[in-house]
């Protein structure tokens, strides 16, 4: 039988830094994904979806992006890429952004599936605000050594505030898109 050996540290003040004890590892895995609460008092664009499997033999674990196209399919900024080695299997996102992350939120490959979104402030990887317009919000995600799941879906960057609930696709389920003005 496996003994569990735990010490104890008094918590104590050392140069100003507090250093608390009872503190305890885990090695179990979260539920959900670890990319956060979705904000909802900001302008500009803010997208969120629930993901789920690509089919691939590497589930739960997975790698996803979230970027921003104009009309014409041109990479204009990504928003969220959890990929870190992985992010060559995000052949799409890839392929637009050429593996640009300015800006966006990063972090290593996601070890479960769950809620997952990014926001955007209307600018592209200078810091230019971008002109009014239709745009796309592009998502992929694989669980596979290769390409998975991509959905893409339009909005418009405009003075108007607007909110979409698309239909789930592959992958995605639960996405909002919503836009509110600069």
């Amino acid at each position: 039988m496996k003994k569990r050996m735990m010490f104890k540290i008094p918590a104590m003040i050392v140069m100003g830094i507090i250093l608390v004890t009872g503190a305890s590892c885990s090695s179990t895995s979260p539920t959900t994904s670890n990319s956060g609460t979705v904000p909802t008092n900001t302008t500009g664009l803010i997208v969120s979806a629930v993901t789920s499997t690509a089919g691939g033999n590497y589930a739960p674990r997975n790698v996803v992006a979230i970027w921003v196209e104009n009309s014409s399919g041109t990479f204009v900024k990504s928003l969220t890429v959890y990929a870190a080695v992985r992010a060559a299997d995000l052949t799409k996102w890839a392929a637009s952004s050429g593996g640009s992350t300015t800006d966006a939120r990063t972090g290593a490959t996601q070890s479960n599936f769950g809620t997952v979104y990014g926001t955007w402030n209307g600018t592209n990887t200078s810091g230019a605000v971008v002109a009014d317009g239709t745009y796309k919000v592009c998502m992929e995600l694989t669980d596979k050594n290769g390409t998975g799941n991509f959905s893409s879906f339009t909005f418009t960057k405009g003075a108007t505030t607007s909110t979409q609930t698309p239909a789930n696709t592959s992958s995605f389920s639960s996405v909002t898109i919503k836009w509110m003005p600069l």
